[in-house]
């Protein structure tokens, strides 16, 4: 991992609050890649304007 990702991650936690320790920074920067992996998909897909939202989510 080199800084620039280890300084994203620290201004992320300072944002949101937290405290994460170097030895954790590996494993958060795969879940943000995993993350926005999943975000890249989504905003990719094509959706009509007519599409009622969805108000609840049960899994």
């Amino acid at each position: 991992m080199n800084l620039s990702e280890d300084k994203e991650i620290e201004v992320l936690a300072t944002a949101n609050g937290l405290v994460i320790p170097a030895e954790f920074h590996k494993g958060v920067r795969m879940n943000l890649d995993l993350l926005r992996s999943y975000a890249t998909l989504i905003e990719g897909m094509e959706l009509s304007d007519r599409l009622e939202p969805a108000f609840e989510y049960e899994p």
